[in-house]
């Protein structure tokens, strides 16, 4: 595992730029939450920054926001969005280089991911305690409860469905066989500062991609082994909501199939009408975009709609999955 010098994780060695929104005028007690993103998907990380403030209006917020870089367009939008809600907004722009050893499992994603095992050296300095959040969630209900835990270890986190428990804790060998989604995390800072966790973290740089299945959340699964807090289900309901049992409080698009790609629930709807309450365009297409890429798009868009009596819509979607996916087999974009 790799070995580094202590002032590796100096502030200054990660931070290129902070920029600070601040319209709250709430003096009391204020809820931290983070996100980790790339410019692209700012505005994705828009609606989910609204549908928390809309079921939250009772509670203050500070949203600190961790990027590999930030358009100019993007920056206007996060103020306006700040001052459209009172809320604060904290823009972080960082220096890549200290993540330049942390394999990528899948080469269409990106490094920052591992801004997550960093946030709490940033964070100590405003609070004891924060929600880390990625982008393709959604709030659905109050956050209180949630941050009003107490938790027992430096870090809570809802389990993996069984299945995915077994292969991927087996294939990281590990101890507990225990496995959590690093998608929505409660942490709780002194504690994970105690215990080093971001220096742990940073000592499976190096490591050969072969050896994980995911990027940050097998780092922190191989730190923490079963050794966490476990989350109940309600706090990330994945694959869109389709696991919802009517308690859904944070809903987590963690398939292939996003709500600003096409609408097939009701979960998907209310996540376009936090969409269309945000700065950023307001995504209007029912249909999957028409490229070669989305070609098992349509397929899932088509089988949801015969499973609901529209076999017009079935037979529109499995002839659009069809034509794409020959174009995507012979190369075409």
């Amino acid at each position: 595992m790799k070995q580094f010098n202590k002032s590796f994780l100096k502030e200054s060695n990660f931070l290129k730029s902070v920029t600070d929104y601040d319209y709250s005028n709430t003096k009391g007690e204020c809820c931290h939450i983070c996100y980790n993103v790339n410019d692209a998907f700012i505005s994705i990380m828009g609606a989910s920054v609204v549908s928390v403030l809309e079921n939250n209006k009772a509670m203050a917020f500070t949203f600190h926001i961790f990027t590999d870089g930030c358009s100019h367009e993007n920056m206007e939008k996060i103020e306006r969005l700040a001052k459209q809600y009172g809320c604060r907004c904290i823009l972080y722009v960082l220096n890549m280089d200290p993540f330049a050893d942390f394999h990528i499992k899948v080469e269409r994603f990106s490094r920052i991911t591992y801004a997550r095992l960093y946030m709490p050296k940033v964070l100590k300095k405003y609070t004891h305690k924060y929600i880390y959040l990625d982008a393709d969630t959604m709030c659905t209900a109050s956050l209180q409860p949630l941050w009003s835990l107490n938790l027992s270890s430096p870090m809570g986190a809802v389990s993996e469905r069984e299945e995915a428990i077994d292969y991927r804790a087996g294939y990281l060998k590990l101890k507990n066989g225990k496995y959590f989604n690093d998608g929505v995390m409660m942490v709780d800072i002194s504690s994970w500062e105690e215990q080093g966790i971001t220096e742990l973290c940073f000592s499976y740089q190096g490591e050969p991609r072969e050896r994980f299945l995911g990027q940050s959340q097998d780092v922190l699964n191989l730190v923490f082994d079963g050794q966490n807090d476990f989350l109940p289900s309600k706090y990330n309901v994945y694959d869109g909501g389709e696991f919802d049992r009517g308690d859904s409080v944070i809903v987590h698009w963690t398939g292939r199939r996003k709500p600003w790609q096409m609408v097939l629930s009701d979960f998907d709807r209310q996540w376009r009408q936090y969409n269309k309450l945000s700065p950023w365009t307001t995504i209007t297409n029912l249909l999957p975009i028409k490229k070669a890429a989305n070609y098992h798009d349509f397929k899932y868009w088509g089988i949801y709609h015969k499973e609901r009596g529209d076999y017009g819509k079935y037979i529109q979607g499995m002839l659009w999955y069809s034509l794409l996916r020959i174009c995507y087999k012979c190369g075409c974009k």
